[in-house]
């Protein structure tokens, strides 16, 4: 039963997370620090040819995943009791990924999502387009790692929407009057019915956004050879991005004109409906992709100052970690994306495909990932073999490639298998947590998870408790991104003075 607060009301706010495997809808009440009632679909907007599928491209059809959501927080509204009053919603989703809209807002082509790998191909000769991206804009290139910008916080990866902006115009796909967004981006202007924005939580993931100005860095842009106008307009974080239309209201079973915040990361918002104090803990999460986070209150450490033309810029330090900018300022330094879900996904494709093409029989891999980590927790007879899990690469290496090695009869089972896989996971993420610490960020005393790929896991549970020295704490309520959009909703309508305000009152972790 939800408790009320002393006046007998309950301050809800609708958090919707549109995430790559599922779009989920949370009611939270920010005065009791509850979350209500949640709704969830799978996503299934994807229109990616088969064919293209294979080559590593990835898109979705956007109208589909807005009716998705809709449907979805409809059915939580559904939920709620008559007497429940909702005071704002809060939006949050893929952060990278390409929508090319036309200048009425309507949807040119597909959304590329972020895990779409069409820069990887190549553009003439051997040189792959990130790379001829990356000579034409004059990165920094660290062999064997992946070319840099300074001051944009992350290395030059595909999915980044810039990029695949500047694809896009080499094919002559880009027309006149065109402009571009994101899927949460794109999601709050249709709720608002008003042009797309941005804050700098999502317009990191564009790749030419200047972490120390917190604005366009207008030199990348024009290196590209991008017009400006295909970029949307920067706003703060935590801040209104409109008011709900008629038309979204009734869509969603809701009254007009409720205060519908600014689109905000994913990463960023599981970080802040998850973690009561930043400066104190170290966060791990666990969805399709993963990472291993701290919280940093300014710049102070990470700068080196280089002085050109007699006055000095400050080109932050981040080594193999992305650095992103935080809700309400602040930024988040983070190992992003080397292991996560999809981790365990190519383990598990393996062993699919051993049972369909030896004994012919078809598995469904959602039962092989239950079975995995429970043959992991029991198969303790020998030392596990070593895997180095880098099936995708890693930030400082694009060329390296998954290893298992230390082999033995009594070791080479699907069980320690799967049991080395999720300690190569633990032994990464720690990794990055270790090179913050080197960095400057200062160690932390609180270890906190989140995401269906660790809460659901026992066995990396376990795995990062050794490594870290620390237990792993979950908090009571599940859906960390899609809570923290509501907690954005509850600043930006004005209930929270800050992000940290609104995740300290609210977050609990389970005893």
């Amino acid at each position: 039963m939800v408790k009320l607060s002393e006046d007998g009301r309950m301050s809800i706010y609708i958090g919707i997370d549109l995430g790559s495997t599922s779009i989920t809808a949370v009611a939270i009440d920010s005065r009791c620090g509850s979350v209500i009632s949640v709704s969830s679909a799978t996503q299934g907007a994807e229109v990616t040819p088969p064919a293209d599928r294979a080559r590593g491209r990835s898109e979705w059809d956007i109208a589909r995943i807005g009716t998705i959501a809709i449907d979805t927080a409809r059915e939580l509204v559904g939920q709620l009791g008559s007497g429940d009053e909702v005071m704002g919603i809060g939006v949050t989703g893929q952060q990278q990924g390409l929508q090319v809209l036309d200048a009425g807002s309507a949807a040119l082509g597909p959304y590329i999502s972020w895990q779409d790998q069409r820069l990887r191909e190549q553009a003439a000769g051997d040189e792959s387009w990130l790379a001829l991206i990356g000579r034409q804009v004059g990165a920094e290139s660290r062999p064997p790692g992946l070319p840099s910008l300074p001051n944009t916080g992350c290395p030059m990866v595909p999915g980044y929407t810039a990029f695949l902006l500047y694809w896009l115009d080499r094919q002559s796909l880009l027309p006149s009057g065109a402009r571009a967004t994101t899927v949460p981006e794109w999601f709050v202007g249709q709720l608002t019915a008003t042009q797309p924005v941005t804050d700098p939580t999502d317009a990191v993931g564009w790749g030419v956004f200047d972490l120390v100005e917190r604005c366009w860095n207008e030199s990348l842009i024009e290196a590209l050879g991008l017009r400006r106008d295909l970029f949307p307009e920067l706003v703060s974080s935590c801040v209104l991005g409109g008011e709900l239309s008629a038309q979204a209201a009734a869509a969603m079973g809701l009254s007009s004109g409720l205060p519908v915040a600014v689109a905000a990361g994913d990463h960023q918002c599981s970080f802040a409906g998850s973690v009561a104090d930043f400066s104190a803990s170290a966060a791990i999460n666990i969805g399709t992709g993963g990472q291993s986070t701290v919280y940093l209150r300014d710049l102070d450490g990470l700068g080196t100052r280089s002085f050109a033309g007699g006055h000095a810029d400050l080109v932050v330090e981040h080594g193999s970690l992305e650095l992103r900018p935080f809700l309400d300022g602040g930024y988040l330094l983070a190992g992003v994306g080397v292991v996560g879900g999809r981790t365990l996904r190519t383990l598990g494709e393996f062993f699919a495909a051993v049972g369909e093409s030896v004994f012919g029989l078809a598995v469904d891999t959602a039962s092989i990932y239950t079975r995995l980590i429970e043959l992991a927790a029991a198969d303790y007879g020998d030392r596990p073999p070593h895997f180095a899990p880098y099936f995708t690469g890693t930030r400082i290496d694009a060329n390296a490639a998954g290893v298992l090695s230390q082999l033995r009869p009594g070791n080479f089972t699907p069980g320690q298998v799967a049991r080395a896989l999720f300690e190569g996971m633990a032994d990464e993420l720690h990794r990055a947590y270790a090179e913050a610490v080197a960095l400057g960020a200062g160690r932390r005393d609180r270890l906190v998870g989140s995401g269906n790929g660790l809460q659901l896991n026992p066995v990396l549970c376990s795995a990062l408790e050794s490594r870290f020295g620390m237990q792993v704490l979950f908090t009571v309520h599940r859906e960390e991104a899609a809570v923290g959009a509501g907690l954005c909703a509850s600043v930006a309508s004005g209930e929270c003075g800050s992000i940290a305000e609104a995740s300290r009152s609210f977050v609990r972790y389970e005893q």
